[in-house]
């Protein structure tokens, strides 16, 4: 579905990732786990076209989309939920969830599902954006990017600043995704219970670089959250 191959890229001239190879398959949900300042949220704005891939190559269900334009990778269905949310706070609920269907070129019909796998929208169709809580907003900005029915979704640090509460719905409803449709997932998280309760694998991001694999289980262990996070264990 995904593939990085000696990608590199970074700021103005300051490199932040190097280097970097994986690939995801269809359906799978992989995590990327590592310290702040790592180059996590750098990979992913490449890979969704936000930066410039400065070296290699970039593969998306068999096209290279290296050099396409963020919108026209999200017509092929790579979509991306950035940290912060960054929802449209002066528009309703529902005006977001169609500005994400409209990114994709979709008709208005489509919301219609998404709202039925999230009730939480239902009530709260009319109100403005900016006035819900962070946890709302969060499972807005997730629903905007469904909107566009995407094949696979970047999704940035999608627990900071949230109530554990919202976070166990939004584990739910990525579940259920996962169970009901072959949507594929990269999450990039430090919350570590989080990633290993949706993984199916965890890449370690070291100063830039894929240094590691480790299966999500082993995310309790404190010794090894030390030598490749270099973290403890939430």
């Amino acid at each position: 579905m995904l593939r990085a191959s000696a990608l590199a890229s970074g700021y103005q001239k300051i490199p932040v990732i190097m280097g970097v190879d994986f690939a995801v398959a269809e359906g799978e949900f992989v995590g990327v786990l590592g310290h702040n300042g790592m180059g996590k949220s750098t990979l992913l704005k490449t890979l969704v076209g936000q930066l410039p891939a400065t070296a290699g190559r970039i593969e998306f269900a068999g096209t290279d989309i290296t050099r396409l334009p963020t919108h026209q990778r999200a017509r092929l269905g790579l979509r991306y939920v950035p940290q912060g949310r960054q929802i449209f706070p002066g528009l309703s609920v529902l005006d977001n969830l169609r500005m994400g269907a409209a990114g994709a070129g979709l008709p208005d019909s489509v919301l219609d599902a998404v709202i039925e796998d999230l009730p939480r929208l239902k009530p709260i169709l009319g109100r403005a954006g900016g006035v819900l809580s962070g946890g709302e907003q969060q499972i807005l900005a997730v629903a905007r990017c469904l909107c566009g029915q995407p094949k696979l979704v970047l999704l940035d640090e999608p627990t900071e600043g949230i109530q554990p509460s919202i976070i166990e719905e939004i584990i739910d409803i990525l579940l259920r995704l996962k169970s009901k449709s072959r949507l594929t997932i990269v999450l990039v998280e430090q919350n570590q219970e989080f990633i290993r309760r949706l993984s199916d694998r965890v890449l370690i991001i070291q100063k830039g670089r894929i240094t590691g694999e480790v299966p999500p289980e082993r995310l309790g262990d404190p010794e090894l959250i030390a030598e490749f996070v270099g973290m403890a264990a939430n």
